[in-house]
Parts: C-alpha cells; sequence; structure tokens
C-alpha cells in the first residue's frame, strides 16, 4: 500500500521549486475555508522539505450559511491553535454585498475574497498567497471557460501563479489524492453543503457533466488538467512574444499608447488579436467587460479606409485611427479636451519668438537668393517688401485658407493636413503665420505665393520654425 503521507510533501515541494513559487522561509498567506483542499494544503505546507515557510491562515467569513458558517470559522480557528501560527478572520456579509454591488453570489464571494486576502498580503508582507486549487478544479475550470466560448487563453486554465502573487502549488495533485492524505494522517475537515447546489455552473459540471463525460474517457479529469498544462506554457510563450512587439513598437506617452499601423497589419491574425488584449489591457489595469466583439471593431479600426476614425470601448478607453497610427488612450471624461489657444502673437521684426504651444519661431534677416535654392525642413523665405512687418501669429482655426507656393487660387488648411497626413488631435496645435487677414505660412508645412520671392526682391526673412 502506498504511504501518501510521505509521498505529497517532496511532490509538492519540487512543485514549488520548479515553479518557483516563493523560497525557503517565505511568508504566505494560506487561504484556509476549513474544507478538504484547504486543510490538506495548511497541513503539506507544514511539511515541506527543505523550504519551512512561514504560514498565517486567512479565513474570510461569507456569512451566507447561518451557524454553518460560523461552525466553518471556528474549526479554522482550532486548526490555526494546532499548526501554531496566526490567523486573520474577517466576516462580510456577502449577500448584502452582492446586492449592493448588483452582482451574483459567486462574483461577489470571489471580489471579497480576492480583497481581503490582497490586503494581508500587504499587512504581512508576505511573498504570496497560497490557494488549495488542484487538477479536479482546472479541469472544471477548463470546461466550464470552454462553455462560456473562451479562447486559448481561458482554456490555459488557472495558473501556478497569477499576476497579483496567488499561487496553487497543488495543481498537479487531484482531489481523490487529498483526501487519500488526510485519511491516512487521521485529519478531518469540513463540508460545505452549498459545493452540492448545483444552481451554480461549476457544481453542475463537478456533479452532471464531469461524471457523464468519464462515460466516454474515465481518465477526463487527468486529460483535460494536462491538456491546460500545455496550453500554459504555449500561452506564456505567446504573451513573452506580444509583450516584446509592444514594448518595441507600441511608445507610451502619458495616457496613450502609439502604434504604427503598418506594424499591427503585418502580424497574423492571432498575434494581432493578442496585441489589442495586452494594449487594452495595459491601459485599463485588466480586460474586464472587454469581449470578442471589441478585439473585431479594433480589427475593422485598423482596416478601415478612413484616415481618421475613433471607437469608444469598455472602462474608459479610446481607439483612435490618426493615418499611420492606431493610439489606446484613455478618456478624461472629467477634464474636457483644451481648446486651442486663442491668443495671438505680435511679430514686429526680425528675432526669436516663443509661439503659443511652446515652439519657437526665428527670423533673420538675409540677402535675396538668386536662383532656387532647397531648404531645410521648417524653414521659408519672404519678401517683406510683399509682406510688411508687423506680422501675427495664432493657431489654426477651422475655416483658414491659404493661397499655397506655386497655386492661384486659395485652398483650405484643413486639406493641406489631409494631404499631410496631420493628425486631427495635432491640427489645432499648428501655429500659422499672418500679415494683416493674409496666410503666409502653415509653420512647418507650406507657404504662401503671394509672400513669394522672385527676380524683383531684392531682400529676405529667413524663418525657421522649430518645435522644440
Amino acid at each position: 500500500m502506498t504511504d501518501i503521507s510521505a509521498m505529497l510533501p517532496p511532490r509538492v515541494a519540487r512543485t514549488i521549486r520548479e515553479q518557483r513559487l516563493f523560497e525557503p522561509g517565505d511568508t504566505i498567506i494560506v487561504a484556509l475555508s476549513g474544507g478538504a483542499d484547504s486543510t490538506a494544503l495548511l497541513d503539506l505546507l507544514s511539511r515541506l522539505p527543505g523550504l519551512s515557510p512561514r504560514l498565517v491562515a486567512a479565513h474570510l467569513n461569507h456569512c451566507l450559511r447561518g451557524p454553518e458558517s460560523d461552525r466553518d470559522e471556528e474549526f479554522v480557528r482550532s486548526l490555526a491553535v494546532r499548526y501554531r501560527i496566526p490567523l486573520e478572520c474577517r466576516r462580510v456579509d456577502v449577500k448584502a454585498y452582492a446586492h449592493r454591488e448588483q452582482l451574483n453570489l459567486e462574483d461577489a464571494g470571489r471580489r471579497a475574497r480576492i480583497a481581503f486576502l490582497d490586503e494581508l498580503r500587504h499587512s504581512w508582507q508576505a511573498t504570496a498567497v497560497a490557494l488549495a486549487h488542484h487538477a479536479d478544479d482546472q479541469a472544471e475550470t477548463v470546461l466550464m471557460r470552454l462553455l462560456r466560448g473562451a479562447g486559448p487563453g481561458g482554456l490555459a486554465g488557472m495558473s501556478y501563479r497569477n499576476g497579483r502573487g496567488f499561487i496553487r502549488p497543488l495543481l498537479g495533485l487531484s482531489r481523490a489524492e487529498l483526501v487519500a492524505y488526510l485519511t491516512e494522517r487521521g485529519l478531518t475537515w469540513r463540508e460545505d453543503a452549498s459545493n452540492r447546489d448545483t444552481t451554480f455552473l461549476r457544481n453542475r459540471i463537478r456533479h452532471e457533466l464531469l461524471p457523464m463525460l468519464e462515460g466516454y474517457n474515465p481518465a477526463i479529469r487527468e486529460r483535460l488538467a494536462a491538456t491546460a498544462a500545455v496550453l500554459s506554457d504555449e500561452h506564456a510563450l505567446l504573451n513573452q512574444l506580444t509583450s516584446a512587439i509592444v514594448d518595441q513598437t507600441c511608445a507610451p506617452d502619458d495616457d496613450t499608447f502609439a502604434c504604427p499601423v503598418s506594424i499591427l497589419s503585418e502580424q497574423p491574425p492571432a498575434l494581432r488579436r493578442r496585441l489589442f488584449r495586452l494594449l487594452l489591457e495595459r491601459q485599463a489595469g485588466n480586460l474586464n467587460h472587454f469581449s470578442n466583439r471589441h478585439i473585431a471593431a479594433l480589427e475593422h479600426l485598423l482596416e478601415s479606409s478612413q484616415p481618421n476614425a475613433t471607437l469608444n470601448l469598455p472602462q474608459g478607453i479610446t481607439a483612435v485611427r490618426e493615418y499611420d497610427t492606431l493610439l489606446i488612450r484613455r478618456r478624461t471624461e472629467s477634464e474636457p479636451p483644451a481648446p486651442a489657444p486663442a491668443v495671438e502673437l505680435e511679430i514686429a521684426g526680425a528675432g526669436q519668438y516663443r509661439l503659443p504651444g511652446g515652439a519657437t519661431l526665428t527670423l533673420s534677416p538675409v540677402a535675396a537668393p538668386t536662383g532656387v535654392e532647397p531648404l531645410a525642413a521648417g524653414t521659408a523665405l519672404f519678401d517683406p517688401d510683399r509682406v510688411p512687418f508687423p506680422w501675427r501669429v495664432r493657431m489654426f482655426q477651422n475655416g483658414d485658407r491659404i493661397t499655397p507656393f506655386g497655386m492661384t487660387g486659395s485652398k483650405k488648411v484643413k486639406e493641406l493636413f489631409i494631404d499631410a497626413k496631420v493628425p486631427r488631435s495635432k491640427r489645432c496645435a499648428v501655429p500659422l503665420l499672418f500679415c494683416g487677414d493674409t496666410l503666409i505660412w502653415v509653420c512647418g508645412l507650406r507657404t504662401s505665393q503671394l509672400a513669394r520671392l522672385d527676380g524683383a526682391s531684392t531682400r529676405a526673412i529667413m524663418a525657421v520654425f522649430s518645435e522644440t
């Protein structure tokens, strides 16, 4: 007969080392309900060869089963005394919390537990919070997510460690092994009657669906857990690739990620969908309320023939297509976008001027060139006899027009922006240079035919526009 009480502690210790869940002597919060799984977890963690973590038990009384919930709490208190470890208990009326927050009981209980355990992890400065999920739980999770239409990430099931420092050292063990371990050790536990309530989806999967599937494959639980493990490894690899692409190509700027459309478009569809999800997660902090429908909408935005388009997403996130760039930004609804500065700056003559918005305009008298010479970007020449001082500068406004150099008729400045693919969000920050009411330069973009130099010009003003 196998001595399971001697076999399991080394197996769990090996898992902890292989998965790098914690180091010897680390403080670990143990989520302890008093059921078989968490009781086995506590006992196993107390017997780990070569690790000896400092354990702190944590119990949340959901106040859902009246005296039974109170007896669970008393049982957990007795366990803490037996193992000589600190115990943190809290009572939360989960039913009232669910009603107040308009949640179902499962979701309300989960949120209350996570908030409680997160708080304890920080207050105890613990390395991790240990949860008692095992291979059977993994199989149930995979089926539950499959029924809800999850993708590869969801079908990867639960991980040994998640992003908030919760660990699952028992994922490689079955519930039958844990019960056999407790029995051989002579340990008792509490049975929660709600675990048999088939109004909950997980319980229906546990008591109805999985037994039926075992008629097709008696090892279905092991096969589902093994499949989840493979998908988890592949999911982690794809996440690394996705993070590398985002880090290399999508520049973060305040509340915005700016990604080249060409880079996103050239990715395989499966990887592109992961890129979208990662960008949304980084911007929102989680993927709550984002669905495949929103990912499809981002695909459509990326492929749209419109050079400028906006998509409103959950959690106050907006995706904006600006020509060759896709912006993922957080909406700041409490602070409406600042209007374009209405201030005008008078230009009395040559010199250096700080423009509204922080750019610089430098004007210098020079000899009129005798021929056509190429000019550096952001540089223009004007005939001061055609456009005498004073000049003035203001920002772009809808309706502004210019007679572009080389043309006889006027054109909307907005059309110049479209031709040059200036993003709509940046147009109101482009300075315009006027002589009287005549627009002579869209700074850094186009000069006016009306201010041109020709063979009769005897002098010139060189204008240099710098955004820094």
